[in-house]
């Protein structure tokens, strides 16, 4: 069975600053640029994780610096390329 975390609230998080390649990680793909850009560690460490609730995200990409709000639905699981702010996941 799936771990999971449920969201609810409204968040303006900071995205993380150094993603280490290979590494996990919870966050979007910009709306904008389309890179990827963490806000948390993904505590699973890529097992399979259900992510839902009521929640609202607003943040700035670390790529392009444009500012978008985010769903609970638009967080995706991903394991970072490269290292630096962004990855092409």
């Amino acid at each position: 069975m799936a771990q999971g975390i449920n969201f609810t609230g409204a968040y303006a998080p900071i995205a993380l600053p150094g993603l280490v390649p290979g590494g996990w990680y919870l966050g979007f793909a910009c709306k904008h640029c389309a890179q990827h850009f963490a806000i948390l560690n993904d505590p699973s460490d890529g097992a399979p994780l259900e992510l839902s609730g009521p929640a609202s995200f607003t943040t700035a990409c670390p790529n392009c610096d444009v500012q978008s709000e985010y769903s609970t639905g638009d967080l995706v699981q991903f394991q970072a390329a490269q290292g630096g702010p962004s990855s092409t996941a």
